[in-house]
This record gives structure tokens, C-alpha cells and sequence, in this order.
């Protein structure tokens, strides 16, 4: 067998191992378990698939390529994310490792453009298409096992946390399954069809199919049902982000922002006023959101030549791509159907070329004609593989060592390990600075251990050394918030996060009170409509006795969110506070409309109405919170902060 040969089947094998182990194969040693372990399966895939394809040119002396419908689309969608997350992404690194963005593309679009060059032959081809049959049955058996309850009966299963769900499923989400087994259903079931008759084959597609019918109807009948953002939001969204950017949209991974910032504030009427999307309703709105026109177009020109390529050639193996296109009218983005799109492109393209398609050119590709092989333009192609494989392969290298670092991280915390919790999020940091959840978690437990060291200080006392300890870790806590604001601008969690660590730093720092507010205010700018962040700046304000500015934002959460109980009754404690006892009693009388007539709230705020012209109103509790007072200081005298820890 010729060396190109040799190649062309290891990547073939790799390739329809990698399909056969991407619904199932996910790693609980990193912060997110399922989609990201599968990117990094599609990452290395990826560049594998990039060496063994050039390096069959060089053995070969010829750069030999099959050319396809779906080819030059796929390339406008890669060229739109790569110009979207140039020009548009608040955070670069989120954009090229987050699972679903560009990372994710590039990696898919490599593996197949490099295995409709690796399928050559029928049996390959009937290797491939039953990889990815028994793949998704095997799914199939797994969620049946799940639904059912019968793994939970499993001694192994049951000793271990996160595989005691019901609901629990290798893909990460019940849903993205069952939009897997929607694209597989009718793709089986024409090949049932198309088997005159009885065999081994016919009988496994019976099993598969079987399984992933069964599967999905368990799938469709369970109880409870996902959160997504209605359609009339995520239009409205969409509308605003393109009049922000309407060729490139706000970049891959942004939609979280977006919402934050674009969401209509009839959205705070609905029952799901303060939970934060991170997708659009439909995989289309998502796109038009984020990737702007050009990526939009783009997608819908990959649909139109596949809805041609169908017409023209009647090829079963397109029926899948289709319905995956159509599920996603109805379903927001999934990996997992992301990477099964790209699969059975492959499987189409290959069907394809192997039953002699005019649709399907292969021809070689050389930099001048001539009469004889050149190892020259092969010998390039291997360089610049190469060239791009070693770079990007360590940097998502050590993207991954970061997610186990920080995986590592929350596991101490979780076990109240306060040392190995700081020293292995200092690495993960080390191992990739760009990520700003980490930050986030790190200024966070930089605040947690500067607090603990304050409030239990020894008998004599905190020594120069305490102090001096404590000083350090409130600089770190303040120095990290800020990186993560940094690193993500866009990202309204990060200023919360870093108005919160200035806040806490009231009872340790002068001047925190001032960088708290500054800090709350850009909150707001980000997450205009968002009433509990207006609440939040009012307590300060409030607990500084700057009643007119409270009352000020306590009103525009009341009319941000009418029917917000805390609001009104923050707001008569601000009114009560600074004697307008009219508004403070006509607030809590509203108050009353909105709380349970059987909750201890209710009876709380009745009889702060009743005694208000008697005596101040005593602290509610549960859901109704009074403005928090500011921290007594834990460390005497404050200390005192460079100005460069400001906001």
C-alpha cells in the first residue's frame, strides 16, 4: 500500500472514531463537563485530520482535492466569524475556545474538508454512515437507561452526584438529544426503506432506529420543560444589535451581553424577568444577533446549495442536514447539532462523490501545469499544516490546563481547602490570563480570605503582619475584579462583581463608597432595565444617607418593574427615612398588593404601616430587604488604597 494510502486511512479511522465517541465522550475534570471536552475531541481531530492529509500530498507529489457545493459557503461562514470576532468580540479568547464559536467552526470545517478527501471507497463510506447510526443508538440507550430510572438502580452510577439526574445525558442537555434524534429519525428510516431485503444491516438500522425512537419519546414527555427566551425578545434583541453593527454583528459569543443590554423592558413582566439568556429562541435570530448580516447570509447560503444538492441529486444523505436546518428554526444553538451538521455534510459529500455526482469535482491542484509531479506545492502545504497545527494546538493546549486548573479550584472551595483554592487559580490564571471568570473567582476568594484573617483576629489583636497580609489580599481582590472588567467589558457580571468587591471593602478601605457607586453605575449602563442593579446602587446610597438619590433610584426600579414588591418597599424606607411619611405609607400600601396575604412578609409590612407615625419600621425579612447598612469596619484605621485601585 502506497504511503498516501496509509495516510489517507488513518484519517479515516480517526475520523469515524472521533464521530462515533462526540456524543458520549465528555470529562468531569474541567468547569464545564460536556461541550467543551467535545471541542477539544473536535480540536484535535481537526489538526490530526490537517497533518495526515497534507502529509498523503507530499507522499503522493501532488495536492489532490475534492471539491464540493457546500465548500465555498462554509468558507463565508469561517470568513464571517473570523471578521466578527476581529472587529466586534469584547473578549477574543471567549470567541475562538468557547464551544459553538469560532474554534468550534474552524475545527469542523477542516475535519471536513479533509475526510470527503479521506472517504475513497464504498465500504469506508458504509464504515462511516454506520458509526454515526450506531453512535446515536447507543445515545439512545443511554437515555433510556437515564429516563427510565433503571441507572439510577445501578450501584456504580449511583455513587457518583452529577450521573443521578434523570434528566442527565452525555450531550449536556436533554434537548440538544432530542434534536440529535430529530435529524437521525427520518435518516434511518429511508434507509430501512431503501433495503430491499432482510440482512445484518437492515436488522442494526431496525435496532438504531428503535432505540432512538424510543429514546425520544421518553425525551418528549418528561415533566419538566427548558427556560428559552420567547421569539418577540429575541427579534427586538437582534433588531438592536444590528443597528449597532449590522454587518458583523456584536461577535461570536456575545449574545449574553447583548440581552443584558438590548432586552425590551416589558421583558421585567414576564415570570422569567431576572433569569440572563445566553441564546437567542432560534439558532437564526442567534446568528443575525451576533454574526450580523453577512454571517446570516452566509448560514442561509449553506442551506440553499444543500436544498439544491437534494433536488438535483436525490441523496438520502442530505435529508439529516436539512431537518437540522429546520429544527434550528425552533431551537437555540447546540454543539452537539452543530457538529452532527458537518458529519452528515461529510457523509453526503463522500455518498456523493462516490456514485460518480456531477456535483462532486476531484481534481489536482498545482501552482503551474506541468507534465510531471511536483513535490513542491505539496511539500508547502505540509509546512503551512504544520505551521498552523503547532500554535494552535498549545494554545488550546493550554486553554484546556486552564479549565482543569480551574476545575481543581472550585473542587478545594468546595471542600473549604481556602490555600489550594487561592494558589490553583493563580495557575489556571497563569495558564490562560484572558479568561475572565476566572479573575472573577479569584478577586472573589482574594475578599473571602481578607475577610476571614479581619474577623478572627488573634487575642492581642491584628498584628502589622495582619494588617499587612490583609491589605495585600484586598489589593489582589480589587486588582483581579478590574482584569475581569478588562478582559470583558461587555460582560454586565464583571462590573457587579467588581462593585460588590469595593462594597465589601467598605469596612476595610477609604474611599470605597465612591468607587462601589462609580462602579454600580456602569452596571447600569450595561443592563439598562435591569431593576434589582438600581436597587443595589439605591442601599448605598441609602446607608450614606443620601436619601434623594436613593429615592431616585428606588423609583426607577418601580418603574422599570411595576409589580417588583422590594422595590416599593425599599423605596418607603427611604421616603420614612427622610420624613416624607405620606410616600412612605402609600409605598407600602403597595407593597401589600404585591405580597402573599399568608406570608410573614405580609404581616411584616402591615405592621410597619400600621406603626410608621409611631416608631421607624423594624427590618423585613425573606424576600423584602431593606437597604443593607454599610459594614462596620473591621480594621482600625480603614486602610488606605492607591487611587489606581479606582474603577
Amino acid at each position: 500500500m502506497k504511503l498516501a494510502a496509509i495516510f489517507c486511512k488513518i484519517g479515516f479511522i480517526a475520523t469515524a472514531i472521533g464521530a462515533f465517541l462526540l456524543p458520549f465522550f465528555f470529562l468531569p475534570i474541567t468547569s464545564e463537563f460536556y461541550d467543551f471536552n467535545k471541542q477539544a475531541l473536535v480540536i484535535f481531530l481537526a489538526l490530526a485530520s490537517l497533518l495526515l492529509l497534507t502529509g498523503s500530498f507530499v507522499a503522493e507529489r501532488q495536492v489532490t482535492l475534492t471539491f464540493s457545493p457546500f465548500g465555498l459557503p462554509i468558507l463565508a461562514i469561517l470568513v464571517s466569524l473570523v471578521l466578527s470576532t476581529v472587529f466586534r468580540s469584547p473578549n477574543r479568547l471567549d470567541a475562538l475556545i468557547d464551544p459553538g464559536q469560532v474554534g468550534t467552526y474552524l475545527g469542523l470545517a477542516v475535519i471536513f474538508f479533509c475526510a470527503i478527501n479521506f472517504i475513497r471507497t464504498k465500504s469506508q463510506l458504509d464504515i462511516f454512515s454506520t458509526s454515526l447510526a450506531v453512535s446515536a443508538a447507543l445515545l439512545g440507550l443511554i437515555t433510556i437507561l437515564w429516563t427510565s430510572g433503571l441507572a439510577a438502580k445501578i450501584p456504580l452510577i449511583s455513587n457518583i452526584q452529577f450521573l443521578n439526574s434523570v434528566t442527565w445525558s452525555p450531550t449536556g442537555s436533554p434537548l440538544a438529544t432530542l434534536s440529535l434524534f430529530i435529524a437521525f429519525l427520518p435518516f434511518l428510516a429511508l434507509q430501512l426503506i431503501r433495503e430491499k431485503t432482510f440482512n445484518f444491516k437492515s436488522l442494526l438500522l431496525a435496532v438504531c432506529f428503535a432505540l432512538i425512537l424510543t429514546a425520544s419519546g421518553l425525551l418528549i414527555y418528561r415533566s419538566d420543560r427548558p427556560i428559552f427566551l420567547s421569539h418577540r425578545f429575541s427579534w427586538a434583541i437582534a433588531l438592536e444589535s444590528l443597528k449597532v453593527s449590522p454587518f458583523l454583528g456584536t461577535g461570536p459569543g456575545s449574545y449574553l451581553a447583548d440581552f443584558t443590554q438590548f432586552r425590551p423592558v416589558t421583558y421585567n413582566l414576564t415570570p422569567n424577568w431576572s433569569v440572563r439568556f445566553t441564546s437567542a429562541s432560534n439558532y437564526y435570530l442567534h446568528l443575525l444577533a451576533t454574526l450580523g448580516l453577512l454571517g446570516t447570509v452566509a448560514y442561509l447560503w449553506l442551506i440553499y446549495r444543500a436544498a439544491a444538492a437534494l433536488k438535483k441529486s436525490g441523496s438520502l444523505q442530505l435529508v439529516p442536514v436539512l431537518v437540522i436546518f429546520a429544527t434550528q428554526l425552533f431551537l437555540p444553538a447546540y454543539f452537539i447539532q452543530t457538529v452532527f451538521l458537518f458529519l452528515f455534510l461529510i457523509l453526503a459529500v463522500a455518498s456523493l462523490k462516490l456514485a460518480g455526482s456531477s456535483l462532486i469535482q476531484e481534481s489536482s491542484v498545482d501552482i503551474v501545469a506541468a507534465s510531471s509531479k511536483s513535490s513542491f506545492l505539496p511539500i508547502i502545504s505540509l509546512i503551512l499544516a504544520i505551521a498552523t497545527a503547532l500554535p494552535a494546538g498549545y494554545f488550546f493546549a493550554r486553554s484546556y490546563l486552564a479549565e482543569v486548573l480551574f476545575q481543581a479550584a472550585l473542587t478545594a472551595a468546595a471542600k473549604n481547602d481556602g490555600k489550594a483554592t487561592y494558589e490553583t487559580l493563580i495557575k489556571a490564571i497563569s495558564a490562560n490570563p484572558y479568561r475572565d471568570s476566572y479573575r472573577v473567582v479569584y478577586s472573589q476568594t482574594n475578599l473571602l480570605l481578607a475577610n476571614s484573617l479581619a474577623s478572627n483576629p488573634a487575642a492581642a489583636g491584628l498584628t502589622d503582619a495582619d494588617k499587612n497580609t490583609i491589605t495585600q489580599l484586598v489589593q489582589q481582590a480589587i486588582r483581579e475584579a478590574k482584569n475581569a472588567v478588562a478582559v470583558n467589558p461587555a460582560q454586565v457580571a464583571n462590573l457587579e462583581n467588581l462593585a460588590g468587591v469595593y462594597r465589601n471593602l467598605l469596612n476595610f478601605a477609604q474611599g470605597a463608597d465612591a468607587w462601589t457607586v462609580a462602579s454600580y453605575r456602569q452596571a447600569i449602563a450595561l443592563d439598562p432595565v435591569n431593576p434589582n442593579l438600581r436597587i443595589a446602587l439605591g442601599g448605598v446610597l441609602y446607608a450614606q444617607k443620601n436619601y434623594d438619590d436613593a429615592i431616585r433610584l428606588f423609583q426607577q426600579a418601580v418603574d422599570l418593574k411595576p409589580d417588583l414588591a422590594n422595590a416599593h418597599y425599599n423605596l418607603a424606607a427611604a421616603y420614612r427615612e427622610k420624613g416624607e411619611r405620606p410616600q412612605a405609607v402609600a409605598s407600602l400600601e403597595t407593597v401589600l398588593t404585591l405580597v402573599d396575604k399568608s406570608s410573614a412578609d405580609y404581616t411584616k409590612v402591615a405592621q410597619e404601616l400600621a406603626d410608621l407615625n409611631a416608631a421607624p419600621a423594624t427590618p423585613a425579612a425573606s424576600q423584602l430587604t431593606q437597604p443593607e447598612p454599610l459594614p462596620t469596619p473591621k480594621v482600625n484605621p480603614p486602610l488606605r488604597l492607591d487611587e489606581s485601585l479606582s474603577p
